[in-house]
């Protein structure tokens, strides 16, 4: 490739991975719980649907995977066999926009799997639900689970206050607002934890942060606006769910991230037994399922 295609390219890349906001917003989407404990036809929780994506030249999977509001592991664990940027242009993507809704009996006003690196905005009065992709806490530093939170403040534009181990590299204790502040333009603070944007997009959908959780800048400023102060956040890990949709049952299963589940079979046959459905499944399909940890919903009725 010449000199002057290159510099296309990677301007293409920059300001789409900076500026573009996503093309297909992931709500709101009708949702209603299962009646009871086996299969209830009208039960739905699996929301939205897969779509097709035609890739044209320069493209990359970032940059598709916020067009579609999705976290870059969600396309990237869909096909593991593409390099990340360079493509074949002119085919056709299959972009995973169908999920299940983790199961609860009732659900807070946003409910955060760590597990899958989405977040879930509910809205029971109205059936309804959002959903959007998270940037979650690296290795060292791990977003807290298990735990039950309510928004104790909202900041537009908000400054960030360094941890003490972060304070060295960046030679500040604060860092002011502006284009190079890695909360974004929105901060949601929940105890010492946030949900807050980000500078820097590819981030989402990765483990990239000290604890707290990202979103890209379009989805931040849509759940802040949405989401009032005293509101509940929950934080759940949870690889493998169950869903139903016109009386058929799916299964969802993620990579075990955070090294929480010492047999992911185990657990994921567990997950059916408690839920009575061992012999209404494609156990064939189900056992497929385990294996690929794809992330996306997989149909394993019988």
């Amino acid at each position: 490739m010449s000199i002057a295609p290159r510099i296309l390219a990677w301007f293409l890349l920059i300001g789409a991975l900076t500026a573009a906001p996503a093309a297909w917003s992931a709500g709101p989407f009708p949702y209603r719980l299962p009646r009871g404990a086996s299969v209830d036809p009208d039960a739905v929780t699996v929301v939205g649907q897969p779509q097709k994506h035609h890739i044209v030249r320069y493209e990359n999977l970032y940059q598709i995977a916020r067009q579609y509001d999705l976290g870059f592991y969600e396309l990237a664990n869909d096909h593991r066999n593409l390099d990340h940027f360079y493509l074949p242009w002119d085919t056709d993507l299959d972009i995973p926009t169908q999920w299940i809704i983790p199961e609860r009996s009732s659900y807070p006003g946003y409910l955060l799997n760590v597990a899958e690196l989405r977040g879930y905005r509910f809205f029971p009065e109205k059936g309804e639900v959002y959903t959007f992709p998270i940037g979650i806490g690296v290795l060292d530093y791990k977003s807290p689970v298990g735990k039950h939170f309510r928004v104790q403040s909202k900041s537009v534009n908000p400054g960030w206050h360094i941890p003490k181990g972060l304070q060295a590299k960046y030679g500040m204790s604060y860092m002011p607002p502006g284009d190079d502040c890695p909360v974004g333009s929105r901060w949601m603070g929940l105890s010492h934890y946030g949900l807050h944007g980000t500078h820097a997009p590819m981030g989402v959908g990765r483990l990239v942060s000290h604890g707290c959780i990202r979103h890209y800048p379009e989805d931040i400023e849509k759940l802040f606006d949405m989401t009032p102060v005293g509101a509940t956040v929950d934080v759940i890990y949870e690889p493998v769910k169950l869903g139903f949709l016109k009386g058929r049952i799916f299964v969802e299963v993620h990579e075990d991230i955070y090294s929480k589940v010492p047999d992911m079979l185990k657990y994921a046959m567990t997950r059916v037994s408690d839920r009575g459905l061992g012999g209404r499944i494609n156990w064939t399909k189900f056992l497929q399922a385990v294996a690929e940890q794809s992330g996306a919903p997989v149909d394993i009725s019988k």
